[in-house]
């Protein structure tokens, strides 16, 4: 039988505390490997140094940890039982209603895909800026999506009354347009003239995910039907792919007092699909979800094949606050020197913008006054650009 070396290893608190309880009896039912594989992943990507921007109290004061969830039961129907996606279903309800993000797995997106994408939009932010500012179409936030260069947006203004500097990222954004494929495509000629070859069966993935989320969603959330969230989700949407990437940093006296790679933020609108950095965690800094309970910060450990999901402020409405919008951020590196460049693939989804968004069947009277979901996001987007 495995047993956890007594006592455990010295590791920084949050590695520490994820290790713990993993194995602690009368955890929610995930597998206990991929609790320990998520624990090792942080420990080694911690190295030797504390995890900076971690509170050491995190592991006294907050039992929250990210959790691994296998959604091939909904994915490969045939081959699962209505038992294992009754489980996945709860887990998932659970999750979202405390947390508000998880890691996915067994959801059939090709590793080599994912690597492909990576690797055609480091070449993209590698070139002049004369050469990217090509495929700027226009502010952070158009229709047209495209390029945005470092120093315009600053994410956590989404949140009223918070003033922040601009964040420490640049980013290239392909939305729906009317029709079969996304912009900027149509924009550039499409899809073949735009520097990224893998996008297209990338998004195609994507969409195949979002559609299991939201079938996993329904049966959480006791609706009529799996297919429930199809009609508000009928093109065009609000679905996005954004390519993120966070250049090298340098000395500290290069930034603006607060600026950090990202700000703290909840997201916009439904679930966000997101291929973390592999490098994140330690000395490198990286993704962070805030407990709401305690309000400290815990890493996301990038586990290999998986996606970290979380779902935005809309559906915290659309759910009559059942379901919580994730505060997180990006930290910068910490130590001497300049730490390398981080890259994400981010793929939002929200509903068409014409969609009334009130409370879900069976979920209480309404928190929130009625709002379209396109009225929602420019509200958003306008507060975030520089």
């Amino acid at each position: 039988a495995f047993r956890l070396p007594t006592p455990l290893p010295r590791l920084p608190p949050i590695s520490r505390c994820l290790l713990s309880s993993a194995m602690a009896p009368g955890r929610a039912p995930c597998n206990w490997l991929r609790r320990v594989l998520v624990a090792v992943a942080v420990a080694r990507a911690a190295g030797s140094g504390a995890e900076p921007g971690i509170e050491p109290e995190a592991c006294q004061m907050s039992d929250a940890h990210v959790v691994v969830i296998d959604i091939s039961p909904y994915v490969d129907k045939e081959a699962h039982t209505d038992e294992a996606r009754k489980k996945i279903a709860a887990l998932w309800g659970t999750s979202f209603s405390t947390l508000g993000m998880v890691l996915i797995d067994g959801h059939g997106v090709p590793d080599d895909l994912v690597a492909s994408l990576r690797a055609e939009a480091f070449a993209f932010f590698g070139k002049a800026p004369e050469e990217k500012a090509k495929f700027t179409f226009g502010p952070y936030g158009t229709p047209m999506g495209g390029y945005t260069p470092m120093g315009v947006e600053a994410v956590a203004r989404s949140v009223e009354g918070v003033s922040s500097a601009p964040d420490l990222v640049e980013n290239f954004a392909f939305r729906w347009e009317s029709g079969r494929g996304m912009q900027p495509a149509v924009k550039a000629g499409g899809w073949q003239k735009l520097p990224f070859p893998s996008a297209e069966t990338y998004v195609d993935e994507m969409e195949r995910v979002l559609r299991t989320l939201h079938e996993i969603s329904a049966d959480a959330l006791s609706l009529p039907s799996r297919s429930f969230f199809e009609p508000f989700y009928a093109q065009p949407n609000g679905n996005a792919l954004r390519l993120a990437h966070y250049p090298r940093v340098g000395a500290e006296a290069n930034r603006e007092a607060g600026q950090i790679r990202y700000g703290a933020h909840s997201d916009y609108q439904g679930f966000t699909i997101l291929s973390p950095d592999p490098g994140d965690g330690g000395a490198a800094g990286g993704l962070q979800v805030q407990d709401p309970n305690t309000k400290l910060w815990v890493p996301v450990p990038p586990v290999k094949s998986t996606f970290a999901v979380n779902v935005g402020d809309l559906w915290e409405r659309w759910t009559n606050d059942r379901w919580t919008s994730s505060v997180h951020r990006v930290t910068n590196p910490t130590g001497a020197g300049e730490r390398g460049a981080r890259l994400s693939l981010v793929y939002f989804s929200g509903p068409r913008a014409d969609a009334l968004i009130e409370p879900l069947p069976g979920l209480g009277e309404s928190i929130y006054p009625p709002i379209l979901a396109g009225d929602h996001l420019v509200q958003k987007l306008t507060r975030t650009n520089v």
